[in-house]
């Protein structure tokens, strides 16, 4: 086993579900592990890492399962990765799904970041051991969890891998990977990695949350609040904006494109109506703040990633300037969410 000397990276606490989801499945008790998945419950919305390789050590101890890694990835569900399976889910394409979740992944974990590479008729996912490495069962969860999302989320279709790579060593049963994942699998390999064939690329995303639903409809409908007039173009700037958002790319240049128009051209048209960009980005996000402050299954970290914020600190101070308030104290006094 290899474990990283960075046990304080952090991953999203809400992934410790999966492992309860299991435990329960399998009748296993509780009492030992509460201190471990009672986290995703207790307000804390990360933990460190060497806490959740602890937890899989100590459930691999309690089943005596030598596959138990990718017995519990197989048991993931879209919202154990929280507002990233929703943004995910309403993707186009599977091939847009997997950019987004990589483009967001630091909100999963800190540990190693992912890098996609086209191999011939392939493509290959890996992740880097630049901060360490991280244990082998966390590695089979990662893979058996990613490859249990992607395929809910083109159901009816399937999806098969061409092969996976393992850093460990050697895996008890080879075979028994190999039918669990789907495709043949190597050990010993420099990183850990999922070859998929690049036409699972334009598979289409059938899965659809009405949660998510809710968010985008809400999301559009503030975009065009108070733009009932017959000014198209603040109406197709506010919904360019909004869409910015969910790409993490708000950016002038980027809206400009999404406008067909010319930055230059944006910019004549705003100043033409007494309007700055910087400005109407602020206002569309103060508005959806307040909105998502009200839905108490979004975490701030989440309420961030939505409005388009790198980090939670960022929105933080964006609040603060908009309201004189935190978000967290906002929601605490006019939301009575906790």
């Amino acid at each position: 086993m290899s474990t990283s000397s960075n046990q304080h990276a952090l991953i999203l606490a809400r992934l410790t579900h999966i492992v309860r989801r299991f435990m329960e499945a399998e009748g296993l008790s509780l009492d030992l592990l509460n201190e471990y998945t009672n986290v995703a419950s207790s307000g804390s919305e990360r933990l460190p890492i060497g806490q959740w390789w602890a937890l899989l050590e100590r459930v691999a101890q309690v089943s005596n399962d030598p596959h138990v890694g990718l017995r519990i990835g197989k048991l993931t569900q879209i919202q154990d990765v929280g507002v990233l399976g929703y943004l995910a889910a309403s993707c186009e394409t599977l091939g847009q799904a997997m950019q987004r979740l990589q483009r967001f992944e630091g909100l999963l974990q800190q540990l190693a970041a992912s890098s996609v590479a086209v191999d011939g008729d392939c493509i290959r996912l890996a992740w880097t051991n630049e901060n360490g490495h991280s244990t082998d069962l966390s590695n089979e969860v990662l893979i058996s969890g990613l490859l249990t999302v992607l395929g809910i989320l083109i159901a009816p279709h399937r999806i098969k891998p061409v092969c996976v790579e393992f850093p460990r060593k050697s895996g008890s049963g080879l075979a028994t990977y190999e039918a669990m994942l789907g495709c043949p699998v190597q050990f010993a390999r420099p990183q850990l990695a999922v070859r998929l064939r690049a036409d699972n690329l334009m598979l289409p995303i059938n899965s659809r949350d009405t949660h998510l639903m809710q968010l985008l409809e809400q999301q559009a409908a503030t975009a065009l609040k108070g733009l009932e007039h017959s000014d198209e173009f603040l109406i197709q700037l506010q919904k360019a904006m909004s869409r910015g958002l969910l790409e993490r790319n708000a950016s002038m240049p980027w809206v400009a494109v999404q406008l067909n128009m010319s930055v230059r051209s944006v910019y004549r048209a705003l100043n033409e109506r007494g309007k700055t960009f910087k400005g109407q980005l602020d206002e569309l996000r103060q508005t959806l703040a307040q909105q998502y402050l009200a839905d108490e299954t979004l975490s701030l970290s989440e309420i961030a990633l939505l409005l388009g914020y790198s980090e939670q600190s960022a929105f933080n101070r964006a609040f603060r300037q908009w309201t004189g308030s935190t978000p967290l104290k906002h929601r605490r006094e006019f939301y009575c969410v906790k």
